[in-house]
């Protein structure tokens, strides 16, 4: 991989980051100011249907930011490897990951023959 698609792959990867840091800190954001009214809108009371919402509204975004936290790992785990000039190496078989799929998903730990293997089991 020459130095142009190094920078263009690694332009992609922060700009997910970015993407990815502002969304979690949209939901820290929300879940604060969740807990300092009590998970309710002040003057209003708090019924059990209220609490159900809240509560799945809470697990919701916990389970968001843990498929974001995910999502940040493979995307410092793909910057490190742009300066190892291990990017799009396939973790599995060691194979060239097709740059089509890389503009998709610069990401991606697997070529496309590993990943859906990997999806089959």
């Amino acid at each position: 991989m020459n130095k142009q698609e190094k920078e263009k792959y690694k332009k992609l990867l922060i700009k997910e980051k970015i993407r990815i840091l502002e969304a979690i800190g949209a939901l820290q954001k929300g879940n604060l100011e969740s807990s300092q009214t009590g998970g309710r809108s002040p003057g209003v009371p708090n019924h059990l249907a209220e609490l159900a919402s809240d509560n799945f509204e809470k697990n919701l975004d916990l389970d968001l930011a843990s498929s974001e936290g995910k999502l940040l790992a493979k995307i410092n785990n793909a910057l490190a490897k742009l300066d190892k000039n291990l990017f799009g190496v396939c973790e599995k078989c060691h194979k060239k990951i097709d740059q089509k799929r890389l503009r998709a998903l610069a990401y991606a730990e697997l070529c496309i023959t590993c990943q859906k293997k990997k999806e089959e089991t």
